[in-house]
């Protein structure tokens, strides 16, 4: 049988942690088990994960859950359901797969209905009305208390549409006198205004009300009420009851109903194996029937099992008066039953089986009998005009489940039944291989088992979480509660892992490494086997949901939800036994009337499903050493440039992996005989594989749609779309491996296979492999994004900024939903049904993911989207995903840019400057090949786009800007020279003003470095005079800046005496300005000019002055520093209270020897001096600067101060002090002095005022 269809399967999370609700539904009489809050919402910081199997079931599967379809078409029209939480909540949340674009509210919140008792099984029941917006939703919980539930559906998009609305008003408590004495066993919903709920005792009620009423009158149907005969006396009695749960259930208890269209008869199934019907107006029993149409004694011990569902559907057939009546046994190997519904609306129903005596079974999907399975979900689609009628039929045992899908017409339905089955293939349980143990691998087992068991979809944080508990409790191996709540889970299962493991000696050897991988690699398949049982739990099958509508089938699960989807090309020939795909055009073309399948050329797929099969057996039977060598030896083909030929690189890989040493003669033998119906491996040929490989998603045409898909389809197509990659790759790696070992098996000799050559092969199938790969990187790794609604105008997050993942509105999503899949609009499902528009929709993703819309250059469409790509994950600061990305970069001038954007932003700045040096020509010189703000991802802005394609200059002048943004100055320097030397060679100029910007910042990146004479040659070019003044005074600044000091004081005046001021006469002029500037705010001076510090931590900057002026031979200037100085040291007041004068002295003995050197014509000093206007005199005796300087009505004068007054002041002063060492203190008796041609030293013409006038001396 073929299978047709597949499956893919997906967790239901809510988008992001702040959309999950929950609302607290209390008791009839309003009490609540715990105070809580009517509603809030549902954060989950340091969720307390189950510690065993039981509380992981309790707590994350659900026991029941299906999805209800609303009559209004309007959106969201698609509802998914679950009972979760020990039965207690009911969980609700929109499932639509696409949504206007004019639409920008959402509704993408899952609502969360807490009771206070369990839910009974079977009693949550949903309707709504075409007219109607509400939904209904009807919950019977254990202690006998009926809920209805009223939800507009705004509140999807909204829940504090319900959080601000008083309970009482979108909560109703139904009241029954059926409630109080019995159990319900289960509801059906007709509409919002009539439900019907079944009791164990084998009652039935109908409740309903009138709209815009809360009163509900009640009708009763019991078998009893009509007869009094023996056998119904006996029944209600008890004595036929099924055990079930924790009582008795009558066997009359109805099990499935449902309401005829016109509302007058209700179809029972009863747990007794019949068909009741209820005249709903007159309240009788107006027709019953066996299942089976089979006579039973009253006392038959046939019946069906409570815990499942019993299977009824009514459907109206095109063009006939009567409808029909579908049902299902579980008895006699299971049988299907159409009945003609034949009556009048007061006559008594007459159920006749459409087509007696014929057995209609659905195919067993174990046909041995050795297990047992039981039918899940029957869903009926009448058909039209045009199409048949559809049948689908969900199996289940235990945690397995298989799909099975019929179409015939009803004329032909005996013969149609037995040959037009189809199924569907059981994706969804199947399990990964686990890794191999491989001791010669570089990659140790705890990652290759991390890489494993976190892989994207494989299993469930809280599966992996529970397992960890039980395998730490198995083990009495614990971490500390702190590290539960603060580490990584991955992190933690290291941890735990290896508390199990030891290095040690056995016996007298070494220690025993080997055994260590081997000990490793067993604890890790330990907890690898808990995993695997855990997760098998969730995907046991809960019902079948058919969306008749869009011709869409799901199969709820209790840990997730499966959508059917038809198969493509290559899934069909992947998921189908040989002797099957013989058949496969003509049933597929019988089935899918809107797709057609057939091969181009002489192929048939028989042809291709060989070599498939062969391929992937021969794979799967290498031994795990040779495959991964095999691997690493394809990737390095991949993704190293080498000149080599293909060919030689082919007979390379072959060689080296030991390829014709390592296949046994019985793998050799075995592949020979799959390959037998194409004449064994010598009648390979290059056609086959090529037109095999054109069954890949091809270029379609992506019609304009105004849908958007929903954050529930993302989730859906997100995960469709890593299947349908990993299919592809397993393919395209199958055929490269065959390729290898039949080229270096058979191609080798001269008698070479005529039309088979793996060069030209690998030549078209490693292009392929590598995006591949690469979308498969991209859909397995995962980032957060903003909760993004997108409209008409949305577009690819182009210069996105990065956003704090802590935020509650963001998700996480795969990194190739956020770049590539939005681009791909859905389709309304109007001439396609929905199961074949979402395969057409994740090929036209693959398609365009994988640059095949541009049929001209598809390697270079590929190579800008990588890049493109890279540049995203650049944007978004990923530098670690970024780096693992960059394996698929490929080698263009724009990729060795982005590469160097990517080690700049790892401050790995001399790699990056190699990649800018590689890229600078290419992208300096020609055409842009797009809008390069869009082709970065925004990582470009405008104005850095204008440096591109624009000269040499202008692209090394932006490069050397990033590294100045990233402050690595050694690198912008060296660029900012780089560009320098490229305008000298006749490069035009971008700007008047761009020569001098970039001398300017390369003597700023210069600067940074201590570069001095570096900094000093840019600034000596900058023709802007204005610039340079502002360049010297940070030059000089920079130098004397006590933080950049290397040798001291003394070591800052050493540069800037070596620096070429000479020939820079402006700049030397500015350079003593700028000195003269910091002089003057200098408020004390050192003893000597060789000292570098006036006081501890201050700069004198009068000695740097003289040691500059000194330097440059400017004596006259030097002196006017030293006179300057010489006003400082008589202000100071260490120097007055100093007996020896030291300070004055050596200050005095400068100044002479510094005039010594000057031209004898020019050997003095004009100094202003003050005069007091008192009658004191110029020479009054005890006055002071201070004293002078703080008396009013002051003359200024100025005096000529010579080399003889210095002589002079300086004999004063030492005569001074040789007086005071001999104890002669010199007192005046009686106004008197001793010499009347002494001067006192206060009194010298040396003594002036200091500052206004000292700066205007050193000016001289």
């Amino acid at each position: 049988m073929l299978n047709l269809y597949t499956e893919t399967a997906f967790q239901v999370t809510p988008p992001t942690s702040a959309s999950l609700v929950e609302f607290h539904i209390p008791r009839k009489n309003g009490s609540l088990d715990k105070a809580r809050s009517p509603s809030k919402r549902h954060h989950t910081k340091s969720p307390n994960w189950p510690q065993d199997e039981a509380t992981f079931s309790s707590r994350h599967l659900a026991s029941e859950s299906s999805i209800y379809f609303r009559k209004s078409k309007t959106y969201p029209r698609v509802f998914l359901w679950s009972i979760l939480r020990r039965s207690r909540a009911l969980q609700v949340q929109c499932a639509d797969l696409a949504r206007s674009e004019s639409d920008r509210k959402e509704a993408y919140f899952t609502l969360q209905f807490e009771f206070q008792d369990d839910i009974v099984p079977r009693a949550v029941a949903f309707a709504d009305s075409e007219n109607g917006d509400d939904l209904h939703a009807f919950v019977a919980t254990t202690r006998n208390e009926l809920f209805n539930l009223i939800i507009h559906p705004t509140a999807f998009r909204d829940p504090s549409i319900l959080q601000s609305s008083p309970q009482p008003t979108w909560v109703k408590i139904l009241d029954s006198s059926a409630l109080r004495l019995h159990t319900v066993h289960h509801l059906h919903a007709a509409n919002p205004l009539e439900i019907f709920a079944s009791f164990t005792n084998g009652r039935l009620q109908r409740l309903k009300r009138r709209a815009g009423e809360d009163h509900w009158s009640e009708d009763n149907y019991d078998e009893k009420t009509w007869g009094e005969s023996l056998r119904g006396i006996v029944t209600w009695r008890g004595v036929q009851t099924i055990p079930h749960a924790s009582s008795n259930v009558d066997v009359r208890t109805v099990q499935s109903m449902i309401l005829s269209s016109d509302g007058i008869h209700l179809f029972t199934i009863c747990l007794n194996h019949s068909i009741r019907v209820w005249h709903l107006p007159s309240g009788r029993l107006v027709a019953t029937k066996d299942l089976l149409d089979q006579e039973r004694e009253p006392n038959d011990r046939t019946h069906l099992n409570p815990a499942d569902d019993a299977h009824l559907q009514i459907v109206k057939l095109p063009l006939q008066r009567y409808p029909v009546l579908l049902t299902y046994s579980p008895q006699d190997g299971g049988q299907f039953k159409f009945w003609d519904i034949k009556g009048s609306l007061t006559d008594n129903i007459i159920i006749e089986d459409k087509y007696p005596g014929t057995k209609l079974t659905a195919p067993d999907p174990d046909p041995s009998g050795n297990t047992l399975w039981s039918m899940v979900g029957v869903k009926l689609d009448a058909g039209n005009d045009v199409l048949p009628a559809r049948v689908w039929a969900l199996y289940r045992n235990h945690n397995y489940h298989q799909l099975y899908n019929c179409q015939f017409e009803f004329r032909t339905l005996t013969s149609s039944w037995k040959s037009h089955w189809v199924k569907c293939a059981p994706t969804a349980s199947s399990k990964a291989l686990a890794p191999d143990l491989i001791r010669t691998d570089s990659q140790d087992p705890a990652s290759k088992w991390i890489d494993f068991l976190f892989y994207p979809g494989r299993y469930t944080e809280a599966v992996l979480q529970t397992a960890l508990s039980i395998y730490e409790d198995a083990n009495n191996k614990q971490l500390p509660t702190s590290s539960h709540s603060n580490t990584p889970l991955t992190q933690r299962m290291v941890s735990v892992v290896a508390s199990n493991v030891s290095l040690r000696k056995y016996g007298d050897s070494d220690l025993d490494f080997d055994r260590f991988l081997s000990d490793t690699d067993a604890q890790w398949r330990n907890l690898y086997r808990i995993v695997d049982k855990i997760n098998d739990a969730t995907t046991a099958p809960l019902s079948l949901a058919y969306d008749s509508f869009i011709d869409m089938v799901w199969i709820p699960m209790t840990g997730r939800l499966c959508a059917v989807r038809e198969c493509n090309n290559i899934e069909l020939l992947q998921n189908n036994q040989i002797d099957d795909l013989a058949e496969l055009e003509d049933v597929a073309a019988r089935v899918w009337p809107h797709r057609r399948l057939a091969t181009d050329g002489g192929d048939s797929f028989s042809d291709f499903g060989i070599l498939i099969t062969a391929a992937r057996a021969f794979s799967a039977s290498l031994t795990p050493e040779l495959s991964e060598n095999l691997d690493g030896a394809i990737r390095e083909f991949l993704y190293t440039n080498s000149e080599s030929l293909i060919s030689t690189k082919v007979v390379d890989i072959f060689d080296s992996v030991g390829f014709s040493e390592a296949v046994s003669d019985e793998l050799f033998t075995r592949l020979e005989n799959d390959l037998q119906p194409l004449n064994g491996c010598t009648g390979l040929t290059n056609e086959l594989f090529l037109v095999l490989l054109e069954n890949f998603p091809r270029s379609t045409r992506i019609a304009k749609s105004g849908l958007r898909t929903t954050l529930f389809g993302n989730l859906l197509l997100s995960n469709g779309m890593l299947d349908v990659l990993e299919s592809e790759h397993l393919l395209l790696k199958d055929l490269l491996i065959l390729a290898i070992f039949v080229e270096g098996e058979f191609n080798q000799d001269d008698d070479k296979i005529p039309d088979f050559d793996a060069s030209e092969l690998f030549s078209y199938i490693t292009p392929q492999l590598k995006v591949v790969e690469r979308n498969l990187w991209l859909a397995t790794h995962n980032r957060r994004i903003p909760l993004e609604i997108l409209g008409h105008d949305a577009r690819p997050n182009i210069a996105r900024k990065p956003i704090d993942t802590s935020l509650e509105n963001t998700r996480l999503v795969s990194i190739f939903e956020d770049t590539l899949s939005k681009a791909i609009r859905p389709t309304p499902p109007v001439e396609m049904p929905m199961t074949s528009l979402l395969t057409t929709q994740l090929d036209e993703i693959e398609d365009w993911a994988s640059g095949k819309q541009n049929k001209t250059d598809i390697d270079s469409r590929d190579d800008h989207e990588t890049v493109y790509l890279q540049c995203d994950l650049l944007a978004q600061k990923e530098f670690d995903l970024a780096t693992e990305f960059s394996l698929f970069q490929p080698s263009t001038p724009w990729s060795s840019y982005i590469k160097g954007r990517l080690a700049l932003g790892m401050e790995h700045y001399d790699v990056a400057a190699n990649h800018f040096r590689a890229a600078s020509y290419g992208l300096s010189h020609g055409k842009a090949i797009g809008n390069l703000v869009e082709l970065s991802a925004g990582l470009l802005s405008l104005i850095d786009a204008e440096h591109f394609y624009n000269g040499l200059p202008s692209f090394l002048y932006h490069v050397a800007t990033l590294f100045e943004t990233a402050s690595s100055y050694n690198e912008a320097g060296q660029f900012f020279r780089l560009a320098l030397e490229a305008l000298s060679v006749g490069q035009p100029e971008s700007s008047s003003s761009f020569r001098s910007d970039l001398l300017s910042r390369l003597f700023n990146a210069e600067l940074k470095q201590a570069r001095y004479a570096s900094a000093y040659d840019a600034l000596a070019q900058l023709p802007d005079k204005a610039l340079q003044r502002v360049s010297v005074v940070a030059l000089i600044n920079s130098m004397l800046d006590a933080k950049s000091w290397t040798g001291g004081p003394a070591g800052a005046v050493k540069q800037i005496q070596s620096l070429p001021w000479a020939i820079n006469p402006h700049l030397a002029h500015q350079l003593d300005l700028h000195l003269l500037s910091l002089a003057k705010k200098q408020t004390s001076t050192s003893i000597s000019s060789t000292d570098w510090l006036s006081t501890p931590g201050d700069t004198d900057y009068l000695s740097i002055i003289h040691a500059v002026r000194i330097g440059q031979k400017d004596y006259r200037g030097a002196v006017a520093v030293l006179f300057d100085r010489l006003r400082l040291v008589r202000k100071s007041g260490r120097a007055r209270h100093d007996p020896k004068a030291t300070a004055l002295r050596h200050v005095l003995l400068a100044l002479i020897n510094a005039m010594a050197c000057v031209d004898p014509e020019e050997a003095y000093v004009l100094a202003d001096v003050e005069e007091k206007t008192s009658s004191g005199g110029p020479h009054q005796k005890g006055g002071t600067i201070q004293s002078m300087e703080s008396t009013a009505g002051r003359k200024r004068r100025r005096v000529i101060v010579t080399l003889e007054d210095l002589r002079k002041e300086y004999q004063q002063v030492l005569d001074k002090c040789s007086r005071i060492e001999r104890g002669d203190f010199d007192f005046d008796v009686d106004g008197e002095g001793d010499d009347e041609d002494d001067v006192p030293i206060d009194q010298s013409r040396l003594n002036l005022s200091s500052h206004v006038a000292g700066g205007d001396v050193m000016e001289m």
